[in-house]
């Protein structure tokens, strides 16, 4: 069998190779659930995703996990198997380039805001949660601006306060309801007024930064304003706003059900045409939008999109 760093490689160039397609085990599928925080934890927790893949058999192409860029901070805890995050070039625009595996992450690891998408290999069967916290509440746990953690994912024990610190690691001793269990320890370190959405959306987010930015400190100015959201989330406004364009397009986009019409879907979500959201697509998913569906609708390393496109057609 060729090394890993090879084989990985391969895989994501090639076909995969008959002798890697094993069949799966029909007794058990992947699970994958998406966990939405009480409101006494809303303004600090956006939502926590947990994947379970034990007693599931998987070929190694499908145990790849892709994510989309995102401006969220993020902590995921490792229960059970082993992650490796995937390396990749650098190139920016969504234009880059998967190379290989690094090596297996720790159990508790922090992640910045990533303005380019990631992904993750297991070897085997893997039991993880991964909670995406708003970049001003991650500044307000470690004491730091979250900016100095963008497109870098590091051990939390490096990074962390004791209060925090101790308060994840407790999740550890719960692994069958995790998110309840972080929700518990991260009350006593949390204190601002609760808020709540049936699902959070980064257009909600987004919206109340820059009234919040409006509102704070003596001065007003345009370069004043963007400094502020600058320095809470370690992104421009500018930046922020593609975000919120994708989620606006993909909420149209599950909505318009099995025959979009995606120049509609791009002018309603404020781009020039379709081929401005082809761009901002491909830069926040590494996918191009003719590819994106077929993918999400079949590739089991898609599993992430699917996740929160049903938890969006369920809200209706």
């Amino acid at each position: 069998m060729m090394g890993v760093r090879n084989m990985t490689a391969a895989m994501l160039t090639v076909p995969v190779p008959v002798t890697l397609e094993r069949k799966r085990h029909p007794m058990r599928r992947p699970s994958a659930t998406l966990h939405v925080p009480s409101p006494v934890l809303g303004a600090c927790v956006m939502a926590g995703v947990e994947r379970d893949t034990r007693g599931c058999t998987l070929t190694d192409r499908e145990r790849f996990n892709f994510y989309p860029a995102s401006p969220m901070a993020s902590i995921s805890w490792i229960f059970e198997g082993a992650l490796h995050l995937m390396e990749d070039d650098g190139g920016a625009g969504g234009a880059s380039t998967l190379t290989g595996l690094g090596p297996a992450l720790p159990r508790l690891i922090l992640a910045g805001p990533h303005t380019r998408p990631t992904a993750s290999w297991s070897p085997g069967s893997v039991h993880a949660l991964m909670v995406g916290i708003y970049p001003e509440a991650m500044a307000r746990l470690l004491g730091r601006p979250v900016a100095a953690w963008l497109n870098r994912t590091v051990p939390l024990a490096d990074v962390a306060p004791p209060a925090l610190l101790d308060a994840c690691n407790a999740v550890f001793g719960a692994p069958d309801a995790p998110f309840a269990k972080l929700e518990t320890t991260l009350r006593a370190l949390w204190n601002l007024p609760a808020q709540g959405s049936p699902i959070p959306y980064l257009g909600d987010w987004v919206r109340g930064l820059a009234t919040r930015a409006t509102h704070s400190g003596a001065g007003c100015s345009l370069r004043q304003w963007q400094r502020r959201i600058r320095a809470w989330t370690g992104q421009s406004q500018r930046d922020l706003e593609v975000f919120v364009r994708i989620e606006e397009a993909f909420v149209r986009r599950i909505a318009a059900g099995p025959a979009p019409n995606l120049a509609m879907i791009a002018a309603a979500s404020g781009y020039a045409d379709q081929s401005h959201m082809g761009r901002d697509i491909k830069r926040v998913t590494g996918v191009a939008p003719a590819r994106f569906g077929e993918r999400m609708a079949a590739d089991e390393s898609f599993w992430y999109y699917r996740l929160i496109a049903d938890a969006i057609a369920r809200q209706g």
